[in-house]
């Protein structure tokens, strides 16, 4: 089907071709689908008919005032999304099974890129396995820019707005308490008497309340369902700045009796898993990583469901 621009007057149209400025003095005879149909102005019988493609063509202000605007190609094209959902609540499953509950809200700004925030609480999941982390939360925002093919044929589109793969600039902060253990051996004593060795071994619970911030680039693919579930892999790498404070909480002490010489030194026993990035807490800058598999739902309502 074809949309008619017919005239009864001789009125002239402007036609703005893409990276040009000046405006094209013509008489718009058809817009189809893919191209546009117009004379030079001032328009003669004998002048040819002039074919112009849709996507070269910037915008073209009709002589009564009407402005019809083109986009570039199909897939920037947002009248090819209108009927499709923009928004997503996700649930990062990985992050669940380490003991953290993490959720992102993603909102598309226009086809080919997004921006998502999220939260995670540290210490709520269901974590198979004991961690040392007791508490905390981390936050992250970034910014998605889903791939479009090296090539593009007519009337190709993304699936889904919020569809393909993808890469996301990311900033992320997390604060958290972790448990460790500080044990210190002291040197042992001989009692020649009795030819045994006598060491005090003093045990020490400390609590590490750790930060860290990193900038990191993630890699995924996001695919959607039926205009109403989604899933989510990514993973990402970047560099950021971590640190750790340590402190004593209660301590015990034992005391050990053995024939022979023991070794005396100090250790410290504190190992925890990822709080919404993995990165040393060193007190410098260095690497961190971070992945994730998200599930979730798409949220409103497209517009054919609202009439």
């Amino acid at each position: 089907m074809f949309i008619m621009v017919t005239s009864a007057s001789y009125a002239q149209d402007d036609l703005f071709l893409r990276g040009k400025q000046e405006s094209i003095k013509v008489k718009v005879i058809e817009i189809g689908t893919s191209e546009v149909k117009y004379k030079l102005w001032p328009v003669e019988e004998s002048m040819p008919i002039l074919v112009e493609r849709k996507d070269r063509i910037k915008k073209i202000i009709l002589q009564n005032g009407l402005v019809m605007n083109f986009s570039e190609s199909e897939f920037v094209d947002p009248k090819n999304y209108v009927n499709q959902k923009k928004r997503a609540i996700k649930l990062d499953f990985i992050s669940l099974l380490n003991n953290t509950t993490s959720i992102a809200y993603e909102q598309s700004m226009e086809p080919g890129r997004s921006w998502e925030v999220g939260i995670g609480l540290l210490g709520i999941g269901i974590s198979p396995y004991p961690t040392d982390i007791q508490s905390g939360a981390f936050f992250r925002a970034g910014f998605k820019f889903f791939n479009q093919p090296d090539f593009n044929l007519k009337g190709m589109r993304y699936t889904h707005i919020l569809m393909g793969g993808y890469i996301r600039p990311e900033l992320v902060a997390h604060f958290y308490k972790a448990r460790g253990e500080n044990v210190d051996y002291a040197a042992p004593v001989y009692n020649p008497a009795t030819q045994l060795y006598t060491q005090t071994i003093t045990n020490t619970n400390v609590a590490n309340h750790n930060s860290g911030f990193g900038l990191l680039l993630n890699f995924g693919k996001q695919w959607v369902f039926s205009d109403l579930f989604v899933v989510d892999f990514f993973v990402g790498g970047g560099i950021g700045y971590g640190q750790s404070r340590n402190e004593n909480d209660n301590s015990s002490t034992i005391t050990n009796t053995t024939s022979y010489y023991p070794s005396y030194n100090s250790s410290v026993n504190s190992s925890v898993g990822a709080a919404g990035m993995l990165i040393s807490h060193n007190n410098r800058i260095s690497y961190c990583g971070q992945a994730g598999l998200k599930l979730g739902i798409l949220l409103g309502q497209s517009i054919e469901k609202k009439q």
